[in-house]
């Protein structure tokens, strides 16, 4: 089994052995071209009466031949040569080290105008080799330079220079002057080479990364261009249609070569342009077929050479849009087959909270009438007392009854609202004066108030006494057997920048565990055997058609607090009243 290896995965950031030899050929190109250019030019300006120190015609041209052959010579071995480039680059830097060295030896030695060509094997070592290619030129040319100082300072000259330059000795501080000087801008050019070369290096590297990156990502987003099934059309300045993905061919029924360049007006009319909101239509498609879609469109930036116009500026084209559409025919059939059932299952609820609702009281009904009847068959109630129970049990459960009937008339058919100013004190006790306290259950209930006398509230009254009625019932229902008393406060605040008025409802009673604080605002939900379960779903209700919100804190066994938060208008038409 071949073990797994990651190097066969990485691509090394080094030159590949084809572009080392494109390289090595160009040097050797323009080893022939400079060597071949600089005594020409030189000797074409002597000619003219320039004063420049060169050897004999017949060296210059040997020297050249030299060059020529040697060149020709590497060039062969290289194209024959697979392996070992960068020691043969070496060699080929030393070799033009050499070169130079003879050209500057052969032209005046410190007196030669050829010495920076020194530099040109160094600077392409750099290049080509890194930071080792330039050092070890570099190295070469000081050490060649240094010969040549040395054979100028004893004399040993090129015979065609006796003449404008006797032998003899020269100043021992002048040639240490030009060897240091020389020297430290050999080494400086190699360094900077290396540098500069390792900075392309890195540079060619991150930008290969990056344009692999971005096919890769170019590649991802065509994938998911053609493979989402929603259809995306793109659309230019002028709402003509430049792009389509399959989807959209698929949903229209129309190909892309027919849409592409009309104006989506044209091909898709119920399609309305420049809405941004998620919207619905009834799509006409190719073959004659309404489907039902939904559609939105966005804004889509893009450069101006993405544009359909070439003669455009570089700004981005900011009417440019795309568009999304998306088939919800059997979204919306799904949708009302889910409305449906939920419907059907609410009626069900419905129709077992009533029935549970009537049962106990019709039984109670039934049997008082019954035994009215047997007493009323015996010629007569001869118990006063059992006779006017009786009555009252009947009345009892007919209230209940129609207290039930009211509570779900007003849960699933509210009255529509009749704003109006009405003091909020005088409100509640109204609420416990006239109604609160003439329920049997409630007489001793204690309902204690923390408002101002002119605290006023805008609201429809009927409704709010209503959720008032409600609040204060179940909080009397929960402080049965507790001395303490149903707290009412009410205040002016302030909730998520806007002015309200904050009322809450507190009682001392069993409280609410937390298993079912998130469903007592459901319908039909109670904790007590009297109740309709109707009676927060109530409050809710009148709330929140007030534009206001309702949130209870309980904890089992410390009672409960209702919050009530009602605005307020924000431009008072009406000054508050006394209501």
């Amino acid at each position: 089994m071949e073990r797994f290896s990651l190097k066969k995965y990485i691509v090394p950031i080094t030159d590949t052995d084809e572009q080392l030899r494109r390289h090595i050929l160009w040097m050797l190109f323009i080893r022939v071209v400079l060597f071949t250019l600089l005594p020409g030019i030189s000797a074409l300006l002597q000619s003219k009466g320039q004063t420049i120190l060169l050897p004999p015609a017949r060296i210059v041209l040997a020297f050249i031949s030299l060059i020529y052959l040697y060149s020709i010579g590497s060039a062969i071995a290289l194209q024959a040569s697979a392996h070992r480039l960068r020691r043969f680059g070496l060699i080929q830097l030393l070799s033009d080290v050499f070169f130079a060295a003879l050209l500057v030896y052969g032209t005046g030695c410190s007196q030669s105008i050829f010495t920076p060509v020194f530099n040109l094997p160094i600077i392409a070592g750099g290049l080509i080799l890194y930071r080792i290619g330039g050092l070890i030129p570099a190295s070469a040319a000081t050490i060649s330079y240094a010969l040549i100082l040395g054979l100028e300072h004893l004399g040993h000259l090129p015979p065609h220079l006796y003449a404008l330059h006797p032998p003899g000795l020269r100043e021992l501080l002048a040639s240490m002057n030009l060897f240091s000087v020389y020297g430290i801008i050999f080494f400086l050019t190699a360094l900077l080479s290396g540098i500069i070369a390792g900075r392309l290096r890195s540079t060619e590297a991150a930008l290969s990364e990056t344009a692999l990156q971005l096919d890769r990502i170019s590649l991802l987003y065509e994938r998911i261009f053609n493979d989402i099934h929603t259809g995306i059309i793109t659309i230019d300045e002028d709402d003509r249609i430049s792009s389509c993905n399959p989807a959209a061919e698929k949903i229209t029924a129309y190909s892309a070569a027919e849409l592409i360049g009309t104006k989506i007006g044209k091909c898709f009319p119920e399609i309305i342009p420049g809405t941004s909101e998620r919207n619905v239509a009834n799509l006409k498609k190719k073959d004659g077929q309404m489907t039902r879609v939904g559609y939105s469109f966005s804004r889509l930036h893009m450069t101006a050479t993405q544009k359909s116009n070439p003669e455009s500026d570089s700004e981005t084209c900011e009417r440019c849009k795309i568009v999304t559409i998306q088939d919800i025919s059997k979204i919306e059939e799904m949708e009302r087959k889910v409305i449906e059932t939920e419907n059907m299952a609410a009626i069900g609820r419905l129709s077992a909270s009533i029935a549970h609702d009537f049962r106990n009281p019709l039984a109670a009904i039934s049997g008082c009438a019954q035994m009215l009847e047997a007493t009323h068959s015996d010629g007569g109630i001869h118990d006063k007392d059992t006779g006017k129970r009786l009555i009252d049990i009947i009345l009892r459960e007919s209230e209940r009854m129609a207290k039930t009937i009211t509570d779900f008339l007003q849960y699933s058919r509210p009255a529509p609202l009749k704003l109006e100013w009405s003091n909020l004190k005088r409100l509640l006790h109204e609420i416990i004066e006239n109604r609160l306290t003439s329920g049997q259950s409630h007489k001793s209930c204690r309902v204690e108030m923390e408002l101002e006398e002119n605290l006023s509230i805008w609201a429809d009254r009927q409704q709010l006494q209503t959720a008032l009625l409600h609040l204060l019932d179940n909080g009397c229902g929960a402080s049965i057997g507790s001395t303490e008393p149903v707290i009412v406060c009410a205040r002016e605040d302030t909730w998520r920048g806007q002015g309200i008025i904050l009322i809450e409802v507190m009682d001392k009673g069993t409280g609410i565990s937390e298993e079912i604080q998130d469903k007592i605002f459901n319908p039909f939900f109670s904790t007590r055997e009297d109740g309709t379960g109707l009676g927060l779903a109530i409050v809710k209700n009148i709330i929140e058609n007030h534009h206001g919100s309702v949130e209870i804190f309980s904890v089992k066994g410390q009672g409960c607090t209702v919050q009530l938060r009602l605005p307020l208008p924000e431009e008072e038409s009406t000054s508050p009243g006394p209501s």
